[in-house]
C-alpha cells in the first residue's frame, strides 16, 4: 500500500501494516492531535498522531535501509519488528495527553509498559499484530528499556531517532515556520557495540546533528512552550483535574479522541469544568499574570518550586485556591503551571568517534562547548506561570509576589 504523505511523499506499507492501521485502536489516532492545542496558536497545526505514527514507521525504514546499505546484517524479521513498533509507538496517547500526564502528573506517561501492554492487547490490534507472529517482540521493543538488541529499540525510541526525524519536519511543515534538517543525517547512522550511533567521522557530521538540536529549540520556543498553548493545555489540564476528582478515570479517556474528551468534560454539568472547556473551544484563554524563569531563581529555586508544585496535586491546588479567594474569582480561574525539568534529550545521542562510542554531550578531554549552549539555553526555556482571567491580570501579579516572595518576570503583559 502506498500513502501520500504531504512531509515525506510516497509512504510504503506492507499488508502487515495496513491490517494494524486498520484496527480501531490505530484509527483512534486520526482524532488526537500531534501538538495538542498548537493550533490555536498556528491554525495550519491540526496534523495527527495518526500520520506521525506512520511518518515515524517510515524514518525508521530508512536509517534502517542506510545501515544495510553500511553492511550491516539486519535480517527481515527484525526490520519488520522494528518497522511495526514504530507504527504503534503512540498508540497508547491520550488526548492532550501531555497536559495531564508530564506538566500536571495526573496520570502516568502515555509510553509505560502497562499503558502500552493494555492498547496493543485490545482486539483488532492485536489480532493485526498477532498474525504478523511479532506481536511479543513488538511489546518487548516497546516496554523492555533492557531489550537484547538495543539498537532496535534506539530507531524508535531513544534521542535521535525515527519519531524525532518525524515529528521536527512535521511539526515545522504544519506550524508554518520554515525550518528543516538535511536528509544526510540519515547517511551518518551506524551501529557500534551494539547501539545505534552517528558516525563522526565527517566534520559535517558535528554542524548536522547541531542543526538537530537548535530545530529542537527552536520548536519548542516557538510551538511547544508557546504561552497561549500552555494556557489552554493549562485550562484543559484543570478541567480533568476536577473531573478526577469527580471520579473520571485514567481508563475513561483510553478511548477518546480530542473531541470526545472536550464534549464529555461538558457534559459532566460542572459550571468550573464548562467554564474552562469553553474557554478553550472560543478560544477565551486565561492570561499570565506572574511569570518566574531560572534565569532569576536559579536552579535550586526551580528545582524547589518543581519539587513542591509539579510533584503534589494537593501543594498545587492550595496556593491556586489561596490565590483564587485573595483575588475574589472562582478557585478553577487560577492556574499553577509548574512543569518538569526539561532537557534536550537529543544531546546524548550516542556517537561514534576515533576514541570509541561516547555521547554527544559527554566529551572524554574537554567541553563541548557549542553542545553545552543548545543544553543551557533549552534549560532557560522553564517558567512557572500563574494565569487568571485578563481583568485581575496586575493584580494578581502583585498578590503571587507576596505569595511567591519572588519579583514578577512579567513586563507589560510580556515576559
Amino acid at each position: 500500500m502506498v500513502i501520500r504523505d504531504p512531509v515525506h511523499g510516497d509512504l510504503r506499507f506492507s499488508e502487515t501494516e495496513r491490517r494494524v492501521m486498520d484496527s480501531r485502536q490505530f484509527q483512534r489516532l486520526r482524532g488526537v492531535r500531534q501538538t495538542g492545542t498548537a493550533y490555536l496558536v498556528y491554525p495550519g497545526c491540526v496534523h495527527t498522531r495518526f500520520e506521525h505514527s506512520l511518518g515515524t514507521a517510515a524514518m525508521a525504514k530508512q536509517i534502517i535501509s542506510v545501515l544495510k546499505d553500511n553492511g550491516e546484517q539486519i535480517t527481515d524479521d527484525q526490520e519488520e519488528i522494528v518497522s511495526l513498533s514504530a507504527l504503534v509507538h503512540d498508540i497508547s496517547h491520550l488526548p492532550f495527553g501531555h497536559t495531564f500526564e508530564d506538566e500536571r502528573k495526573l496520570f502516568p506517561r502515555h509510553d509505560t509498559a502497562e499503558r502500552l501492554q493494555h492498547f496493543l492487547s485490545q482486539d483488532q490490534v492485536a489480532d493485526a499484530l498477532a498474525a504478523s507472529g511479532h506481536r511479543d517482540q513488538v511489546l518487548d521493543l516497546l516496554t523492555n528499556r533492557r531489550c537484547a538488541t538495543p539498537w532496535m529499540r534506539q530507531i524508535v525510541s531513544s534521542t535521535v531517532d525515527a519519531d524525532l526525524l518525524d515529528y521536527l519536519r512535521r511539526d515545522a511543515y504544519f506550524s508554518g515556520l520554515q525550518q528543516d534538517y538535511d536528509d544526510r543525517i540519515f547517511s551518518t547512522f551506524t551501529l557500534a557495540d551494539g547501539q545505534l550511533a552517528i558516525n563522526m567521522s565527517k566534520l559535517s557530521t558535528r554542524t548536522e546533528l547541531l542543526h538537530l538540536l537548535r530545530l529542537r529549540y527552536f520548536l519548542t520556543e516557538r510551538v511547544y512552550y508557546h504561552h497561549a498553548k500552555v494556557a489552554s493545555g493549562a485550562m484543559i489540564a484543570k478541567a480533568v483535574e476536577l473531573a478526577v476528582g469527580e471520579g473520571l478515570t485514567e481508563q475513561d479517556i483510553y478511548p477518546l479522541t480530542d473531541g470526545a474528551l472536550l464534549r464529555s468534560l461538558i457534559r459532566r454539568e460542572n459550571p468550573a469544568i464548562e467554564r474552562l472547556i469553553r474557554g478553550v473551544v472560543h478560544r477565551q484563554l486565561l492570561k499570565r499574570a506572574y511569570v518566574l524563569s531560572a534565569a532569576e531563581i536559579g536552579r535550586n529555586g526551580r528545582d524547589e518550586l518543581i519539587a513542591k508544585y509539579n510533584r503534589s496535586i494537593d501543594a498545587r491546588q492550595q496556593v491556586e485556591n489561596e490565590i483564587a479567594e485573595t483575588l475574589g474569582v472562582e478557585s478553577d480561574q487560577v492556574i499553577l503551571y509548574c512543569p518538569d525539568i526539561s532537557i534536550i534529550k537529543e544531546a546524548r545521542v550516542f556517537t561514534l568517534t576515533q576514541a570509541g562510542v561516547r555521547r554527544l554531550n559527554e566529551p572524554l578531554d574537554s567541553p563541548p562547548f557549542d553542545v553545552k549552549a543548545v543544553e543551557d539555553q533549552y534549560e532557560r526555556l522553564w517558567c512557572l506561570y500563574v494565569f487568571v482571567p485578563e481583568s485581575h491580570r496586575d493584580r494578581a501579579g502583585k498578590i503571587c509576589e507576596s505569595v511567591f516572595g519572588e519579583s514578577n518576570a512579567m513586563v507589560d503583559g510580556k515576559s
